[in-house]
C-alpha cells in the first residue's frame, strides 16, 4: 500500500471518511465564490484526477489514500510518462489537487495539510532514471517462474525491457499481435496508431513458454490473471513495485516506465542510432531521444574509453 508516515488511519473518525467523488462535489461547492473560469478550471482538473486513476483501475473510496507517494506514482508520473502531457498541464492539475487536500484538512477529513509536500514540476530538464545492470538482474530473479503468475510477471518485465513499450501498450497486446516466427509484435499505441516492434530470439523463447502455459482464455489479451481475465495496469504497477522492494532496489523509482528508459539507455550504449530508437519508442519529436543521449553521455564516454581503437590498438 502507498502511505506516508504522517497520515494515520485512526486519526479520522469513521463518519468523516469521504470518497474522492463526494470530496470533489464538496470542494467545488466551496470554491463557488471564485471566478467562473477558476471554478471550471478546478472542475476539469479534478475530473482529470478521477479519469487518470480510473485508467489504472483505481477508485478512491477514502481520501486518506491520496497520500503524496500515491499521487506522485499514480497521478503525476502517470501523466508525465504514460500520457506524455506537458508540464504546464500537469502543474495545473497538481495545484487543484493541492487545493483539494487543503479543503479536506479544513473539513477534518485529513489529519494534516500536506499539500505543500506535493510539489509542481519544474520546467527544466527532466531527470531520467534507469536501472543498472545488477538491478535488472535482481529484479528479474524475483518472480518464481515455476508458477504461472511468476512466469507471466517475468515475461512482462522482460518484454518491457526488450521493447521499451508503455504499460498501456503492454496490456493492449493480443495473442494475434505476437508474431514469433517473424520476430515482432504489433503494438497499439496512442491515438489508435499501430507499429511493429522487433523482438529477439531470447524474448521469443520466453514468450513461447509463457503462451504455452497461458493456454486458452476467455480473453484474447496476451497477459492474463489466474482468472483468465486481462491483467490491469494498476496490477502490473503494484507487482513491479513489489519486486523492486524484494530486490532491495533503492534510489531508483521501480515502475514499468523505468524499463522504457532503461531500454533506451542500453540501446544507445550498444551503438543503436537515435533515429531507429525514435521509431521504436514512437516519440513524436527527436527532443526526448536527444535527452536520452545527453543524460547518458557519461556512460557513452566510459564505453568509448573501453573500446577506443586509438587508445587500445595503436602503439
Amino acid at each position: 500500500k502507498n502511505t506516508v508516515d504522517f497520515v494515520e488511519e485512526v486519526a479520522v473518525p469513521e463518519e468523516r471518511i469521504i470518497s474522492l467523488a463526494d470530496a470533489k462535489v464538496q470542494f467545488l461547492r466551496d470554491v463557488r465564490g471564485l471566478a467562473k473560469q477558476t471554478q471550471r478550471w478546478h472542475k476539469e482538473n479534478l475530473n482529470a484526477l478521477e479519469k487518470v486513476l480510473g485508467m489504472q483501475g483505481v477508485t478512491i473510496e477514502d481520501c486518506r489514500k491520496l497520500t503524496v507517494s500515491f499521487l506522485k506514482e499514480h497521478f503525476v508520473f502517470y501523466m508525465l510518462e504514460e500520457l506524455g502531457l506537458k508540464v504546464n498541464t500537469i502543474n495545473g492539475r497538481i495545484r487543484s489537487v493541492r487545493g483539494l487536500i487543503q479543503f479536506l484538512h479544513r473539513e477534518s477529513y485529513l489529519p494534516r495539510d500536506y499539500s505543500a509536500d506535493l510539489p509542481v514540476l519544474k520546467g527544466e530538464k527532466v531527470i531520467i532514471q534507469t536501472f543498472a545492470e545488477d538491478e535488472i538482474s535482481r529484479l528479474l530473479r524475483q518472480p518464481d517462474q515455476n508458477t504461472f503468475t511468476g512466469l507471466r510477471d517475468y515475461t512482462m518485465m522482460l518484454l518491457l525491457l526488450e521493447t521499451g513499450i508503455r504499460i498501456s501498450e503492454l496490456v493492449g497486446i493480443r495473442l494475434s499481435d505476437v508474431h514469433i516466427r517473424d520476430g515482432n509484435i504489433l503494438v497499439h499505441g496512442k491515438g489508435s496508431k499501430q507499429r511493429l516492434v522487433p523482438i529477439q530470439s531470447k524474448m521469443r523463447q520466453v514468450l513461447q513458454k509463457y503462451m504455452k502455459e497461458r493456454g486458452n482464455a476467455i480473453t484474447d489479451a496476451l497477459f492474463v490473471t489466474i482468472d483468465n481475465e486481462s491483467i490491469a495496469i494498476g496490477t502490473i504497477q503494484k507487482l513491479v513495485k513489489q519486486y523492486g522492494e524484494q530486490a532491495r532496489i533503492a534510489n531508483v523509482r521501480v515502475s514499468p516506465h523505468t524499463f522504457r528508459h532503461t531500454m533506451a539507455k542500453y540501446y544507445i550504449l550498444a551503438g543503436g542510432d537515435i533515429f531507429s530508437l525514435q521509431r521504436i519508442l514512437v516519440h513524436s519529436s527527436m527532443e526526448t531521444v536527444r535527452i536520452y543521449v545527453e543524460m547518458f553521455s557519461h556512460d557513452v564516454s566510459l564505453q568509448h574509453s573501453k573500446f577506443s581503437f586509438v587508445e587500445h590498438r595503436l602503439s
